[in-house]
């Protein structure tokens, strides 16, 4: 379809959806209006598909309006065909090929944008972090990308490779990266069990189905394991069901305490959720992990317990998706996901971010004053008084964050050195069964970067090669001038550090977590990240010396 049919087709089908911005009185006047647009939308369908000088697909037309009528909305509401809508179905609960990111349309020019990578899966082990921003598919620009259009991209069957492209914040330039697609297995628990101080800890993933359930039963073991405190470790998780968060929740507050509400313009989805059951942790002292890529059913989690002072919220900002989506599925197994109702916090927050809608959305909405729920950003207090916000994401009560990565470190994982050096060390030594990288290992580790032809360059070397390139082709470059250029460059070579000793504490903790994980899973590669892990760090401080 050429690009002036598709922007006819959207701005045919803003037009129609204009009439709705007038007031509707009754729902007799909603139908006449309902009928008479969807009429003129069939009749300029018609035409366009019987007299438009190219042939046009008709089923392809039909996708590219609707598509068009969904893109002056917020980016939750998408229309999935057939694939897509099977894919929402395994994403919740089961398994498929693919590489583990969750994706959404984010900030003013709806980038498609990396809301959390799945635990323990080909984009988390290689680096990628929420907030990246996916700019190429496989050399596709993803400029203009619903979230199925990538999924239908990164999605394949397992042992095939794709290539993405980001951009990442305070990355002057784009990152490539090459993910091998595997089996990614739908879990809402990756993890379960007693730290060496007592501490039980909790990584919950996602929020499917299963996830209360699943909570309540890692807790009853921990408590019969004396438990001491509690952290459940929201970090990197994207959310999923609404009530899934609920049956969460309702495991460490009281019986009939309101969890989270919600709002929309229908009054169906007028609901105050409450706790159902009696809790299985009411006062153990407990902490809740977020940071960005934490977002809605985490968000309901981490903010209900916040605003009922059940728990300390420790880590970074989340990501701010406050609104609830219904899925309506249609005969011939397409489906809508519609947003249908904002969610708010027992204080009253909207935790969704402010920048779902920019000011061109504003002409198919009725006034914000009819639209809008609770102020957005004002302040609310949780149930002891202490203030909080909404409008933005759960703030924590004790922001941490993790160490930036610096540019040695990032191609260091980037290129998934550490976890395949892990894999060829444990398959020759496959006796060794503890995770303590030794002076050896290191050496090993130095000799197979070797191997891999690794090279790193800096910044600086890369701008003056280029200049040396450049002074080179150009005859009016003196000589003496291209003499100083390369005798620069050499000097600068020439005073390369050695970066395995620079980098040493990042290598050794790395390669722990990495030999841990490969031989315990979860459990491994978490008590072997425990020294490096600043914001576990600061968890268990608050709650062994709060």
């Amino acid at each position: 379809m050429s690009r002036f049919t598709r922007y006819l087709i959207i701005l045919l089908c803003a037009y129609s959806l204009s009439a709705f911005a007038a007031p509707v009185r009754n729902n007799d006047d909603l139908y006449r209006q309902l009928k008479e647009n969807i009429g003129l939308f069939g009749a300029v369908y018609r035409e366009l598909n019987a007299r438009y000088v190219d042939v046009i697909d008709p089923e392809e037309f039909m996708k590219a309006g609707i598509e068009g009528m969904l893109t002056t909305l917020d980016p939750y509401t998408v229309f999935l065909d057939n694939e897509a809508a099977d894919d929402l179905h395994i994403m919740t609960a089961g398994k498929y090929g693919g590489v583990g990111i969750e994706i959404g349309i984010r900030g003013k020019d709806k980038v498609l944008t990396v809301i959390s990578p799945i635990e323990d899966t080909p984009a988390m082990r290689l680096g990628i972090r929420p907030g990246d921003k996916i700019i190429e598919i496989d050399g596709q620009p993803t400029f203009g990308f619903s979230t199925s259009d990538a999924a239908r991209l990164l999605r394949g069957e397992p042992g095939t490779t794709v290539n993405i492209k980001i951009e990442r914040i305070g990355q002057s330039q784009p990152i490539s990266f090459t993910l091998e697609r595997a089996i990614i297995k739908i879990r809402d628990i990756t993890y379960a069990g007693l730290l060496d101080n007592g501490v039980g800890y909790i990584k919950l993933a996602r929020f499917s189905r299963n996830a209360g359930s699943e909570t309540r039963k890692a807790l009853l073991s921990l408590k019969e394991q004396n438990m001491t405190g509690l952290i459940l470790d929201l970090r990197h998780n994207p959310g999923g069901l609404l009530p899934a968060a609920v049956e969460v929740a309702q495991n460490f507050v009281p019986k009939g305490e309101e969890i989270v509400s919600t709002q929309g313009r229908d009054e169906s989805t007028h609901r105050i959720y409450r706790s159902q059951l009696e809790p299985v942790c009411p006062d153990i002292p407990m902490v809740v992990l977020v940071d960005e890529g934490s977002a809605s059913a985490s968000e309901i989690v981490a903010g209900s317990l916040q605003d009922l002072d059940r728990a300390v919220i420790v880590g970074k900002t989340t990501f701010g998706k406050g609104l609830v989506q219904t899925l309506v599925d249609f005969q011939d197994g397409r489906s809508l996901k519609i947003t249908t109702a904002r969610y708010y916090t027992p204080s009253g927050r909207l935790i969704q971010k402010l920048d779902y809608f920019n000011d061109d959305n504003e002409v198919i909405l009725e006034s914000k004053k009819e639209q809008e729920g609770p102020k957005l950003e004002e302040r609310y207090s949780t149930r002891t008084g202490r203030t909080v916000y909404g409008g933005g994401g759960i703030t924590p009560d004790l922001e941490v964050s993790l160490p930036e990565l610096d540019r040695y470190e990032m191609e260091i994982i980037r290129g998934g050195y550490l976890y395949d050096f892990s894999s060829v060390y444990l398959d020759h030594h496959p006796e060794k069964m503890d995770a303590e990288i030794t002076p050896e290992i290191i050496e090993e580790f130095r000799a197979y970067l070797q191997e891999k032809n690794f090279s790193f360059t800096t910044e600086i070397e890369e701008e003056i090669e280029k200049l040396v390139t450049s002074a080179e082709q150009d005859s009016s470059v003196g000589e003496n001038i291209r003499d100083c250029l390369q005798s620069l460059e050499t000097e600068i070579k020439a005073a390369r550090p050695d970066y395995i000793e620079q980098h040493l504490d990042f290598i050794i903790n790395g390669l722990a977590r990495e030999v841990a994980g490969l031989q315990e899973g979860h459990r491994g590669r978490i008590l072997a990240g425990l020294p490096s892990d600043t914001q576990m760090q600061a968890s268990l401080n608050s709650l062994t010396d709060p």
